[in-house]
């Protein structure tokens, strides 16, 4: 577990770096704290970025030249992906595991890739979620951060339907904080009814 001021500044490193900026979306509970300027008082596991399937080359290609892409934490090269389909890859900043995992639409679905590997889960495994009758304009925006740059993410709306299902002890101070910020009813409600509806593969 690392302090919040540490992982915000890890994440924005990535998410404002002139050659992802724009390609990749700050996810999961930091977000809300990245894009406030606050400290969430607690402390935080990782790093989550989602990415346009198109991009995830990019991405590698960039973490190749940082000499930070670890091959043993690509979803491509597990034994468990027989058939090679891109559900992200995955680095560690000393320790700090930060991921880059794709989505894409298709016939009017969002779908969003992850994967999980041996020494962190039971085993490795493929994970895909679908949620149905959701834009790329619901689940992704841009922020602007209190020094006035830009930063991409998933809208704090996916961000609270997400967690607000999960309902961890943990997650209530987020949630505070983006009804803090604000969020969009309208979108919200919309989300929140594609989750429930929304199907989740686990493929070992």
């Amino acid at each position: 577990m690392f302090p919040c001021d540490l992982v915000k500044e890890k994440a924005l490193a990535f998410g404002l770096h002139p050659k992802l900026n724009g390609k990749i979306f700050l996810a999961g509970g930091l977000a809300p704290w990245v894009i406030s300027g606050e400290d969430s008082n607690r402390l935080h596991s990782d790093i989550d970025f989602v990415v346009p399937l198109s991009e995830m080359e990019t991405v590698r290609t960039f973490l190749k030249e940082q000499g930070l892409y670890d091959q043993t934490h690509d979803s491509l090269f597990l034994p468990c992906n027989q058939e090679k389909i891109d559900f992200g890859t995955e680095i560690f900043l000393d320790g700090l595991p930060v991921s880059f995992t794709p989505f894409f639409e298709e016939n009017n679905n969002l779908l969003q890739r992850d994967f999980t590997t041996a020494d962190f889960s039971t085993k490795d495994s493929l994970v895909t979620l679908c949620l149905p009758n959701l834009s790329l304009e619901d689940y992704n925006t841009a922020y602007a951060l209190p020094d006035g740059q830009k930063l991409y993410c998933t809208s704090l709306e996916f961000v609270y339907a997400k967690k607000s299902r999960k309902n961890r002890p943990k997650d209530q101070r987020d949630l505070q904080k983006m009804k803090q910020i604000g969020l969009k009813e309208d979108l919200l409600q919309r989300i929140s009814a594609s989750f429930s509806q929304g199907v989740l593969e686990i493929k070992p």
